[in-house]
């Protein structure tokens, strides 16, 4: 499944235009917490949730808008793409070690806030696995930029391992909270 999704930039764009400090990592976390716990939520609902204010009417904030219910669009694809298509949307390589830990930690807080707003209130309900995952989560978006970094290439290789763990993880979650009603790819049964 091919899924088009804005890219960071994109996101980092839409933003400025709403004269907002909320970074694209904290959108799409929020956005994939939301479809973990309720994969038919609409794309309102979180954005009511950052923005309760948005003038009506403003071309600008028509526009940013559109392009968030679009990345709520794909990325709701990519959870439930059978080929495990899902990116956490992050700063890329180019920007500081630095700064790509401390936006993890905002994506983490941001799923979890997801997560809440989806009706997951509660981390113990979880199923063992995903309750792990997503404690893992609260221990990542608590420790914010408290991780001691020499950005050698230790710390590049910690970084890469952790972001798939978290990619592997948001995608368990998903298949624990809303299991995929369609056969893997590839199966076919024949009769």
């Amino acid at each position: 499944m091919e899924t088009t999704s804005p890219d960071f930039s994109d996101i980092a764009f839409a933003l400025d235009k709403l004269g907002t400090e909320v970074v694209p990592g904290e959108v799409h976390g929020m956005i994939c917490g939301l479809l973990c716990a309720n994969t038919a939520a609409p794309a309102e609902t979180w954005i009511q949730s950052l923005w309760p204010h948005l003038p009506a009417g403003d071309l600008l904030v028509g526009e940013a808008v559109e392009l968030f219910k679009q990345l709520h669009s794909a990325t709701r694809a990519q959870l439930n793409d059978p080929a495990c298509d899902f990116q956490l949307l992050l700063p890329d390589d180019d920007i500081s070690l630095d700064a790509r830990v401390h936006a993890l930690g905002d994506w983490c807080q941001s799923f979890l806030v997801g997560l809440s707003l989806g009706g997951v209130t509660d981390l113990s309900v979880l199923p063992a696995d995903a309750r792990e995952i997503a404690e893992d989560l609260v221990e990542i978006a608590r420790a914010g930029t408290s991780y001691q970094l020499e950005d050698n290439e230790e710390d590049e290789h910690a970084y890469a391992d952790l972001m798939e763990y978290l990619r592997v993880g948001v995608l368990l979650i998903n298949e624990e909270l809303q299991p995929t009603q369609a056969p893997p790819l590839g199966d076919e049964t024949r009769h």
